[in-house]
């Protein structure tokens, strides 16, 4: 038999629609019962994906919004990246090195990214940790500021910490990185609760950096399925519709954003889904 160009049409047509079978029934068995966890969570750990955004593209993506202890907003230093310890990095597959100098760093640092597991805890322990800390700090503010009252930077301590504490209590996420290992069964034995822990895929990357003349080595990760979560059809009015977070008197940029509360379930594959989606109420100023 000939091969022709209608051959490679059909052969062209057969391969898309098994690529788009073989995709159906992943995205079919993630969703299948039961699910490995569900979040109830609102527009603080859930907004709009702006980056996916298309005139010519219908669909809605939204973005998971995770953060790492002690963590702080708009952090892009060198800092923020050291975000797994050595021993999550070994538990995750990495080998870390008994001693370091230049050569055992090196050879840590140049080992390729791999894939792993990260524990995300929503609304816990660590939420309230941070929550305290902002307290604390502002209460330290204004003590350093009672004392001297008219000092600008003190001042100006004293408002950032104000601020933080206010963004902490009504639109800071409250889903914090907890844990990473490699092994599902283990990390859900230590976080059973599936109300308040999700374990997800992540990325993870071997850093080292000095610090006081000294080598330290870490690591940090990534977790590419909160990028985008598409927002089904069905509740594309609701997304239009939703209400907007009013402004505070004396907190700038404290306003405007979309209000919304969801139910966000991870599946047999850890890759999370909409299972409710409606408008939300704006939670009350401190």
């Amino acid at each position: 038999m000939t091969w022709n160009n209608r051959h490679s049409l059909f052969a062209g047509l057969g391969l898309i629609v098994l690529v788009n079978a073989i995709a159906l029934a992943g995205v079919a068995w993630n969703r299948s019962e039961p699910a490995d966890s569900r979040l109830q969570v609102s527009e603080r750990e859930l907004s709009h994906s702006y980056p996916y955004w298309r005139k010519d593209n219908s669909g809605i993506a939204l973005r998971l919004n995770y953060r790492w202890p002690n963590s702080k907003p708009n952090d892009y230093s060198y800092a923020s990246l050291r975000q797994l310890s050595p021993e999550q990095m070994g538990a995750v597959g990495f080998k870390v090195p008994k001693e370091l100098n230049d050569d055992s760093v090196r050879r840590y640092r140049r080992q390729l990214d791999r894939d792993g597991l990260l524990v995300l805890e929503f609304n816990g322990p660590l939420y309230q940790q941070q929550l305290q800390m902002a307290a604390e700090q502002l209460e330290k503010s204004r003590a350093d500021l009672a004392a001297v009252a008219d000092n600008k930077q003190l001042i100006e301590s004293h408002k950032q910490a104000r601020e933080t504490l206010q963004r902490e209590q009504t639109s800071a996420s409250r889903l914090f990185v907890i844990d990473a290992g490699s092994d599902l069964a283990s990390l859900r034995a230590r976080y059973p609760d599936r109300q308040r822990y999700a374990i997800v895929q992540g990325r993870f990357a071997a850093w080292a950096w000095h610090d006081a003349g000294r080598w330290q080595i870490g690591g940090s990760a990534q977790v590419p399925v909160a990028e985008s979560i598409n927002l089904p059809q069905r509740w594309h009015a609701v997304f239009a519709k939703l209400p907007r977070r009013p402004d505070t008197p004396g907190f700038p940029h404290s306003g405007g954003e979309p209000l919304l509360n969801a139910e966000l379930a991870f599946g047999q594959r850890l890759e999370p889904w909409l299972v409710e989606f409606r408008a939300g109420q704006s939670e009350a100023q401190p």
